[in-house]
């Protein structure tokens, strides 16, 4: 173990060893002021760092701070919760079973955190005082992950979260705020490179609060072994939503939206599988479903759209194609449906 600290300030760590060197290692970090430069290293099993912001034996709380951890190693943990502005938080680990959560309240905060391994588990969660302008970060390869994110209460937050080589894999995201940007990515790299391995199986789900909110999530499985499932539960208005499933295996997305002037596009796209789409929306919508290759189903219901909405509906397939759209136009200048079928 290794640990390394600068600080203007008190930095308190307490050290408690297991019967064995590098294993059951606790850290419990104490910290209340700004200026903290600090590097943590854990390297073996049944490890743990913990450092909150209330009171008790781990403390974080300042600005103007710099800290990593490292952990390498199976069946590890690690607990942060930080109070203040202008941070830059990091966690990586390297291993299996391991367990995370970094939670970040303040504004103009950077935080990343960065998983190597199967069956792991981290939540991440931004804002809770209505907190602005922050940067999370979740990158994780493996196979059987959960990933919770959450902006509690917050504008112009960007939240990035990504699961590559994945199989099974589960994204949570929930936002409440105006004006946020949040992407998921399962099994494509944010610079448009695709893993080759993944297996599929994968679940993503949004609830999102709020206005003028940026969410793009892509799934993609190459090999065929699973699907890609995505739920989309949304109220706020003028957010614009873009949804891509594409690879072998099932898909299906399923949409809801209560608002007005959201715009939502929904990209389907497989081999021989089955494309299933189920969107609910209210008020007036501009809506775009692509549907490409496979079985496609689609089912639209703007029944409670209230104003006028604006709907594209292009399935392509040499297969069976089907949809069922139900709407209720109330705009004196219509509303606009287009389908095609190829």
């Amino acid at each position: 173990m290794r640990i390394t600290g600068t600080h203007l300030g008190i930095l308190v760590i307490a050290l408690y060893f297991g019967a064995q060197a590098c294993y059951a290692n606790d850290i419990y970090i104490s910290q209340i002021g700004d200026n903290l430069d600090l590097d943590i290293v854990q390297d073996g099993e049944n490890n743990q760092i913990e450092a909150l912001s209330g009171s008790g034996n781990a403390q974080l709380s300042g600005d103007d701070k710099t800290v990593t951890f490292n952990q390498t190693g199976d069946n590890n943990q690690t607990q942060v919760w930080t109070n203040g502005g202008n941070q830059q938080l990091s966690l990586t680990q390297d291993g299996n079973s391991n367990l995370s959560r970094m939670d970040n309240h303040g504004d103009n905060n950077n935080m990343s955190v960065d998983i190597d391994g199967n069956s792991n588990f981290t939540h991440t969660e931004i804002g809770n005082g209505g907190d602005n302008d922050n940067n999370m970060s979740v990158t994780i390869d493996g196979d059987n992950n959960a990933v919770y994110s959450e902006v509690i209460s917050g504008d112009y937050n960007n939240v990035d979260v990504q699961i590559h080589k994945q199989d099974n894999s589960y994204a949570y995201v929930r936002v409440n705020g105006d004006s946020n940007n949040v992407k998921a990515w399962q099994g494509k790299h944010e610079d448009g490179n695709i893993d080759t391995d993944e297996t599929g199986d994968n679940e993503v789900y949004w609830i999102v609060t709020g206005d003028s909110n940026n969410l793009a999530s892509y799934q993609t499985d190459d090999n065929g072994n699973g699907g890609q499932h995505i739920a989309n539960y949304i109220t706020g208005d003028s957010n614009t939503v873009k949804h891509t499933q594409r690879g072998a295996g099932d898909h299906d997305g399923f949409i809801e939206i209560g608002g007005d002037n959201n715009d939502v596009e929904l990209l389907q796209r497989g081999n021989s599988d089955t494309q299933f789409a189920d969107i609910v929306l209210d008020d007036g919508h501009t809506v775009d479903v692509y549907q490409r290759y496979g079985s496609h189903t689609a089912n639209i219901d703007l029944t409670n759209a209230g104003g006028g909405y604006n709907l594209d509906l292009d399935q392509t397939s040499t297969t069976n194609k089907t949809y069922s759209i139900t709407g209720t136009c109330t705009n004196a200048n219509g509303c606009g449906v287009i389908v095609t079928q190829n």
